[in-house]
């Protein structure tokens, strides 16, 4: 037998890159890269997404916290600390805001325009790229393919001829045996037998030439075939190497380290954190709410009935009073009226001090002796009857938690001739009068004249137009002796006169 077949020659197929129609994973992968482009975009949008929301979060509880915390208990260098991270919070959120504008506004945009550039699009369907990288493979892989598909034909005819040959062996073997078998039918068996060991000879010897021919063809195809993968590779590495150019792109972006803004926000925060001193924190509590702060001492006084005194310095702002009608002549007669003052509070400043910064509950009775009664009143009995229609209002002012009078304003309805005797429409005596917006329930001796150099101790900003504003560290000059409420009259070295907190100054020695 001239020929013989093996079970191991039957074709098993193979997942290798040259055998037909196996380029078709380079031609996707031309359909996948403008895939990853879409999924790329999506990526960085997402991001983008995610870092305007992380911003936006960090705002609104900067914004939270640092309303929570001026309103808080906390004060002094600690509560600027903590304030210190919401300032953080809102310096880095600008930095995010940054990140999601430049990671859609360079980097997507970047991305897309390649994309466009890239991959054009067809009338019919799909990227003219992936057609011209199948036309490519097709017609260099044609020709071997069809020599390929020739010597596969070759390959059956000749192991189907073998076949043939190897059943008429076994039948001829057979023959002989069989003593029932003629002479004549074991020729035919032979003669069968010897024509297809010729049909084996011929296939195979076709089989082999369409073998050779096709190994012939080889080399070339797989020098097209690598001419044009070269080609898809050359288009695949533009993509990697824009893809990797743009993700460091977006790591700059992202990486919030190398910006020297990000690392002054927290440079900043740990100065101000560190700056916090509980000394100097609890030495101003001591000054503002402590035993550091002044005290009027109750201090015996004469009645000095030589003038009325101005009592700016305690000036009323919050009068908490009970007063749902109008104070009149008549009603001050009666003996069980009076007006309840509580609650008297005087504006200031946070340093150190002001003075006459107190709060007190005060009943002013309008028909007790000796304060609230005439002296002169049996004397003067007939003009009061006369003058029972002057009428002084008080102004009230509604708040949530309490009634708080700003201003005391006499109305009188018509005037009258001043005369030595003591007059409730004398607003000299008359214990409801505005001195100046002052307490009307003290008297203020005159202050005697000085001059004592003197320098200020911390910043004061006037609240009224008698008084003086000064900086810390400036000299002017002291040209009246401390009242009782604690404010002394001065001079500036621009002439300006008027009065100043006591204890915001020193004398110079």
């Amino acid at each position: 037998m001239s020929g013989s077949y093996d079970d191991s020659m039957i074709d098993v197929s193979s997942d290798s890159f040259w055998e037909v129609g196996n380029y078709k994973r380079t031609v996707k992968r031309v359909d996948d890269g403008n895939r990853l482009c879409n999924d790329l975009m999506s990526c960085l949008h997402e991001r983008a997404r995610i870092e305007k929301s992380y911003a936006q979060q960090l705002t609104e509880w900067a914004k939270r916290w640092r309303q929570l915390v001026e309103k808080g208990p906390q004060y002094g260098t600690l509560e600027r600390a903590w304030g210190a991270l919401c300032t953080e919070a809102e310096k880095v959120s600008d930095l995010h805001m940054e990140v999601k504008a430049a990671l859609m506004g360079e980097d997507y945009e970047k991305l897309k325009n390649w994309q466009r550039d890239a991959y054009h699009k067809q009338m019919i369907g799909g990227y003219k790229e992936t057609k011209e990288a199948d036309d490519g493979f097709r017609k260099a892989q044609k020709p071997w393919a069809k020599k390929l598909k020739e010597m596969e034909t070759t390959k059956k005819v000749y192991h189907s001829a073998c076949k043939e040959e190897k059943l008429a062996a076994s039948r001829e073997s057979n023959g002989k045996l069989e003593s029932s078998n003629t002479p004549e039918a074991q020729k035919k068996l032979q003669d069968k037998v010897e024509k297809c060991q010729q049909e084996v000879q011929k296939t195979k010897e076709r089989y082999e030439k369409s073998l050779e021919e096709l190994d012939k063809l080889t080399p070339q195809y797989m020098e097209n075939m690598e001419q044009v993968f070269e080609q898809w590779q050359q288009f695949e590495d533009k993509r990697i190497s824009f893809f990797r150019e743009l993700l460091l792109e977006v790591k700059q972006h992202l990486d919030l380290s190398t910006n020297h803004r990000f690392q002054t926000v927290y440079h900043t925060l740990e100065d101000t954190i560190s700056a916090a001193d509980a000394e100097e924190d609890l030495k101003w509590f001591r000054s503002n709410h402590g035993p550091g702060m002044p005290m009027n001492w109750p201090q015996f006084e004469n009645v000095d009935w030589s003038h009325p005194r101005s009592y700016k310095r305690r000036s009323i702002v919050d009068w908490s009073i009970d007063l749902n009608r109008t104070l009149s002549r008549r009603e001050k007669k009666k003996p069980s009226d009076g007006v309840m003052l509580t609650s008297i509070s005087q504006t200031g400043s946070d340093q150190p001090v002001q003075p006459a910064k107190t709060s007190s509950s005060l009943t002013v009775p309008t028909n007790t002796e000796p304060v609230g009664m005439n002296p002169f009143e049996e004397e003067e009995e007939d003009e009061e009857e006369e003058e029972e229609e002057e009428e002084t209002t008080v102004e009230e002012q509604t708040t949530v938690n309490h009634i708080s009078v700003n201003k005391e304003e006499i109305k009188t309805a018509s005037s009258m001739e001043k005369t030595p005797d003591w007059s409730d429409e004398d607003t000299a005596a008359n214990p409801f009068s505005t001195n100046g917006d002052g307490n009307p329930f003290d008297e203020e001796p005159a202050s005697p004249v000085i001059s004592v150099p003197v320098r200020a101790l911390y910043d004061y900003e006037g609240q009224e137009q008698d008084e003086l504003s000064f900086k810390a560290g400036d000299e002017f000059t002291k040209i009246g002796e401390e009242d009782d409420q604690g404010w002394c009259k001065g001079r500036l070295k621009d002439g300006n006169t008027g009065l100043y907190p006591a204890n915001y100054v020193e004398d110079i020695q």
